[in-house]
């Protein structure tokens, strides 16, 4: 499905799945939509490092397998196939020496002739650095997998009761949720509402998804059932935070680019709770200069957030209960209590997400005074852990980030297309694996405008960057992610960060790093657009795993 949204801070998030309908805690639902599930054969155990029939002793095995969540039940069946083919490969010379890849229908594959030590695999723009013999690239999402949408502007209106009257007139905002289809809407208000008016009729407004560019269709029949949520702001003492204060759940609906659709009900209080935060402000701002020496504080965010039908496991991104984003960033520490609304079913779980966020100005182009490149220190932990103690960094920044030996953190003219990064392990906390993000900087306007063109996931303090990524005379940046998943092997499950719940990160940024301009002229096309998301943590009002440039199938 073609993807959107806007950066607002950054960052966003398997463990166990567990069933859904039957609501038994750990077990899987008997549920697979008229299909067998996916069972890989014993003589092909992913836990085996040697290879079948006398073969390579080195051969890797895979899996790629998608996992959905609906209102029923988890399901699986085997990667959809218009993502990105798998290639392997190892470098040598200079360059690039591809690997045999073998896929099979069942979701699982093979590289039979692998070499013992270090290989690439590649998905689109995004590689997996490893010396590991078994690799498990499944990927998790919220909602049916045979969703429709449509690019055409849906016409909705509201029909509701019980709204809070505010004191003047209003273009109100609602936010529309279904977990069954893994919709989050927003619905924008085209006509004002007057001062003190409690109801609207056919209040026409603005539905546009905040996870698809299309606009994914809800349908009654295959089962989807829509939240309507009002928010409201309030302020705790500490900071102003927006949470749910009403919602309601209209009659089922079907929805037709054709035909308007209405949105009835009437707005009920949505229970409500309270959470007690220690947040550590300070030690989290102290990374700053880790982060960059020249980087200035952008923003702190924090939010609790719904995780749909478990407590254990986080797919997709259903909005939040609360969001909190303060500007600017602040270094005292607080104890503050926060209420909020929650109308999910209590089999749902929470979430809470601390951001902290920094600019780091040495990515800017000349000419350009806002865009670039943002580090960040950022965690996400269950509601019931978060409000147990105090919330400080549980990993920190990357340092001493370096490109063929030389200070990223300064500017640089690189000599190869293909260096080396390096970097040094943060002095807090132990990385399950790190991401290595490549984007090249353009000017818009009086932005500098970051565009990731790769991606490179590696268990080890240094990277290798293939030919292909980076382009003569262009700018680039480097962002090194360091990811903590406590009792999660990161380094050899990827995409698994779309369902934690228990994931923290921090980030090391390199200044502006230009490369050489005589050089072959057929390296100047840039990489293919990728269809494969990216891994990442799913932090406030922003569904990471989706930050990928606009593309269409």
């Amino acid at each position: 499905m073609s993807l959107k949204r806007s950066l607002f801070s950054v960052l966003l998030s398997s463990l166990a799945l567990v069933g859904c309908g039957s609501g038994a805690d750990g077990q899987l639902d008997d549920f697979h939509d008229g299909r067998d599930p996916i069972v890989v054969p014993g003589d092909t155990s992913l836990s085996a490092d040697g290879g079948v029939d006398g073969g390579n002793p080195y051969e890797v095995r895979g899996n790629r397998v998608m996992h959905y969540r609906v209102d029923i039940g988890d399901f699986t069946q085997p990667v959809d196939p218009l993502s990105p083919e798998l290639k392997a490969f190892t470098l040598s010379d200079g360059g690039t020496h591809p690997l045999t890849v073998q896929t099979s229908p069942d979701g699982t594959f093979r590289v039979t002739d692998a070499p013992a030590g270090r290989y690439y695999l590649q998905l689109g723009t995004f590689y997996i650095v490893s010396d590991s013999r078994t690799m498990d690239l499944d990927r998790y999402d919220l909602g049916r997998r045979d969703r429709a949408s449509t690019t055409t502007p849906l016409s909705v209106t509201v029909s509701a009761s019980n709204l809070a009257p505010q004191p003047y007139d209003d273009f109100p905002s609602f936010e529309a949720v279904s977990s069954n289809l893994g919709e989050f809407a927003y619905l924008s208000a085209s006509t004002p509402v007057p001062a003190g008016a409690t109801f609207v009729d056919q209040l026409p407004v603005g539905y546009s998804s905040a996870i698809s560019v299309d606009e994914p269709l809800v349908n009654a029949s295959r089962g989807d059932r829509l939240y309507i949520n009002a928010l409201a702001e309030r302020d705790n003492g500490t900071f102003t935070y927006s949470t749910i204060d009403r919602f309601f759940t209209p009659e089922p609906v079907t929805m037709s680019p054709a035909v308007s659709t209405d949105l009835n009900g009437t707005f009920q209080l949505a229970p409500q709770y309270t959470a007690r935060f220690e947040w550590w402000r300070s030690r989290f701002e102290a990374y700053q200069v880790q982060v960059h020496p020249q980087s200035a504080p952008s923003g702190q965010g924090l939010s609790i957030s719904p995780t749909p039908w478990d407590s254990e496991s986080w797919y997709g991104y259903s909005g939040d209960l609360m969001y909190a984003s303060i500007y600017p960033s602040e270094i005292t520490d607080r104890v503050t209590s926060i209420t909020y609304g929650n109308p999910y079913p209590f089999s749902w779980g929470a979430v809470a997400g601390i951001s902290h966020n920094f600019q780091v100005t040495a990515t800017l182009l000349p000419g350009t005074s806002w865009g670039g490149i943002t580090g960040s220190l950022l965690d996400t932990r269950k509601l019931s852990i978060a409000t147990a103690g105090p919330i400080a960094p549980r990993i920190t920044p990357p340092w001493d980030l370096a490109v063929n030996g030389s200070n990223a953190q300064q500017a640089l003219t690189l000599a190869s297309l293909t260096p080396r990064i390096t970097w040094k392990a943060p002095l807090v906390g132990s990385p399950s694996a790190y991401r290595v993000r490549l984007s090249r900087l353009s000017v818009s306007a009086t932005r500098t405008v970051a565009s990731v063109v790769g991606n490179l996931h590696t268990s080890e303090t240094f990277v290798d960057v293939p030919p292909g990524i980076l382009q003569p005379g262009q700018k680039y940046a480097i962002t090194v992610y360091a990811y903590h998943t406590p009792g999660v092997a990161l380094a050899v499950r990827p995409y698994v960060m779309e369902s934690l719940v228990d994931i923290a990160s921090a980030t090391t940024v390199s200044s502006i790093l230009s490369t050489p301009a005589a050089l072959a002229p057929e390296l100047h096309a840039e990489p293919e657009p990728s269809f494969e998301p990216e891994p990442g943590i799913k932090p406030t009002r922003l569904y990471r795993m989706r930050e990928q440039p606009v593309l269409r199938r």
